[in-house]
């Protein structure tokens, strides 16, 4: 299947840290049980452009299948989480040629199993 190619090319990596007796399905973690994701696999949900501000707005998005591991430490007989969305909205400035602004959605309430979602290596957005 052939690659959607958009006017840019975005490059950074987010960590995420998982609850206690949480494994995701299809990612690798570490010994800390954190996983780290590359920007490249998110999925473009939406991008535009304001002409008068100058302004690329893009909207990405990564679904995240989790299990909680039972006792017996295996993922199949584990109790599969509903799948998890995490959301990412950048700004990117044409006048400054830079990132001015980035947010990450995702509910970290105490229900949630993933403790924490962080910036690995810095978000950079460059035009074709």
């Amino acid at each position: 299947m052939k690659k959607i190619r958009y006017p840019f090319d975005l490059h950074g990596t987010l960590s995420i840290q998982y609850r206690d007796k949480v494994n995701p399905i299809f990612l690798d973690t570490n010994e800390e049980n954190q996983s780290i994701i590359d920007i490249d696999d998110f999925a473009v949900r939406a991008f535009s452009y304001e002409a008068e501000d100058r302004l690329l707005k893009i909207s990405l998005q990564k679904a995240v299948n989790l299990s909680e591991i039972a006792d017996c430490d295996s993922v199949l007989t584990g109790i599969e989480l509903k799948q998890n969305n995490i959301k990412l909205d950048i700004v990117y400035c044409l006048y400054n040629a830079g990132i001015v602004s980035s947010s990450i959605s995702y509910p970290l309430d105490d229900d949630s199993p993933i403790e924490s979602i962080a910036i690995a290596k810095p978000l950079t957005l460059h035009l074709n």
